[in-house]
């Protein structure tokens, strides 16, 4: 494996339609350490796999997931819009996921509804899957809600590129309030010396999205300890 974990940005997004249980299998059949997914809340209380907080892009429904019941996006087409091969791929639940990738590697979870926190640890506890879920977050709350209610839960900190001028060691200050311990920063921001100052105050450090070869092993000599790519099949040339 070596010292870097490889994780797959939504399954094997680059070649098949992300968030889904084709683009998951075919990333575990690469070969990652870990895949990465998005959660959404529906207007019954269920968890579905999927980036947007609306239908529009990845399926041929409109509308907004929180507004739609999950018997409505069972409905929906979440393939075809990528490839006609994949006609009729449904949008996964969040047990569905879980049940298709936990059995083989991590199951890294971006709680994208700020609602769904307690929902998803209690799917969680559910399934059994404590031992190989990671949570992670752009909402500070979301982190907070989880480690109050389960702090066996590993949870990560999402940082984007328009924090341009962010001081790392800000960063690591305010990851501690929260408890967690990783940082999943946009690759753009993360330098020799933000690494540098990120890791020797004991922080794991991720990144996302990296689909250029050069950058990932730029990032693997920074010591960048996951590396988050829509095509994991690249791993293997770092």
């Amino acid at each position: 494996m070596g010292s870097w974990i490889r994780i797959a940005h939504r399954g094997a997004s680059g070649s098949a339609p992300e968030n889904t249980l084709v683009a998951f299998k075919k990333a575990i059949k690469i070969g990652v350490d870990a895949v990465e997914l998005d959660l959404h809340g529906t207007a019954d209380g269920e968890i579905v796999i999927m980036h947007d907080s609306t239908l529009d892009r990845t399926t041929n429904f409109r509308g907004a997931i929180n507004n739609t019941t999950l018997e409505t996006i069972r409905g929906a087409d979440a393939g075809e819009w990528f490839d006609a091969e994949f006609t009729g791929e449904p949008v996964p639940t969040l047990e569905e996921a879980l049940e298709c990738i936990a059995t083989e590697t991590i199951a890294v979870l971006e709680i994208k509804d700020s609602l769904i926190a307690e929902a998803v640890v209690a799917k969680i506890h559910e399934t059994d899957t404590l031992d190989l879920t990671v949570v992670i977050s752009f909402h500070t709350t979301v982190l907070q809600t989880i480690r109050a209610l389960e702090p066996r839960i590993p949870t990560g900190w999402l940082i984007g590129n328009h924090n341009k001028h962010v001081s790392p060691i800000h960063l690591c200050q305010q990851l501690g309030e929260l408890g967690s311990s990783l940082l999943n920063v946009n690759h753009q921001l993360i330098t020799a010396e933000f690494a540098y100052e990120v890791q020797r105050r004991g922080i794991a450090l991720w990144c996302w999205t990296v689909d250029d070869i050069t950058r990932m092993r730029e990032m693997k000599t920074l010591g960048v300890q996951g590396i988050t790519s829509n095509y994991p099949e690249r791993f293997a040339e770092i």
